[in-house]
């Protein structure tokens, strides 16, 4: 049995807390935070086996992962988010739910790989944030389009990304490849100047 290598932030030394960019009556009409060492688990089924895959989610979390494209669910600190067909994403803030564990439950019925390693989180809210996503992304970040429980997976910026709205405050979660998170970090900040933009510690 050998120790598990402590994780390093990708963006470790690069986010710093603070205001910046313009300065705007009322305060900054954006604010960032990493939300880094997140539990991030992949499971993908077959057609035949979605609901026994479904079933087993929900009786480790307590609800079943959405099954209507590009919808996701929030359970407490557990993010469940639709990445395809038989296909979700279970995001929490700990590692509460191993990959392993989960695997061991469902079997042959479906595949089961830990992504958290592999992935960077930003967090992005204040009244400009769908400003902010216009800026770099084709969807349309209106409300009555894309709300609270609505996920995709597109281009943001320059890089691929899944966008999870959180919450109608607006919040919204950004994950892309640990491989292109200074870069992403670089490019959200620089498209924040405008709006003023406050980065809060993790």
């Amino acid at each position: 049995m050998f120790d598990q290598p402590e994780r390093l932030s990708a963006l470790n030394g690069v986010v710093k807390p603070g205001i910046f960019g313009r300065e705007i009556a009322g305060g900054p009409g954006i604010t960032l935070s990493e939300r880094p060492y997140l539990s991030i688990i992949q499971v993908a089924a077959y057609a035949e086996t979605a609901g026994e895959t479904g079933a087993v989610i929900q009786d480790l979390i307590g609800v079943s992962p959405p099954t209507e494209p590009n919808r996701s669910i929030l359970a407490g600190s557990t993010q469940i988010c639709w990445t395809g067909p038989h296909k979700w994403w279970i995001v929490d803030t700990d590692q509460r739910h191993s990959a392993e564990s989960l695997a061991s439950q469902l079997g042959d019925s479906a595949a089961v790989t830990a992504q958290g390693h592999g992935r960077s989180c930003i967090r992005l809210s204040g009244p400009n944030a769908r400003d902010l996503l216009a800026k770099g992304c084709t969807l349309d970040f209106h409300a009555s389009r894309f709300s609270a429980g609505h996920c995709a997976q597109t281009s943001l910026g320059h890089v691929n990304a899944l966008i999870n709205y959180i919450d109608d405050e607006p919040l919204f979660d950004l994950f892309v490849l640990r491989s292109y998170a200074v870069s992403f970090w670089e490019w959200t900040t620089d498209a924040a100047q405008e709006f003023g933009y406050k980065v809060i510690p993790s």
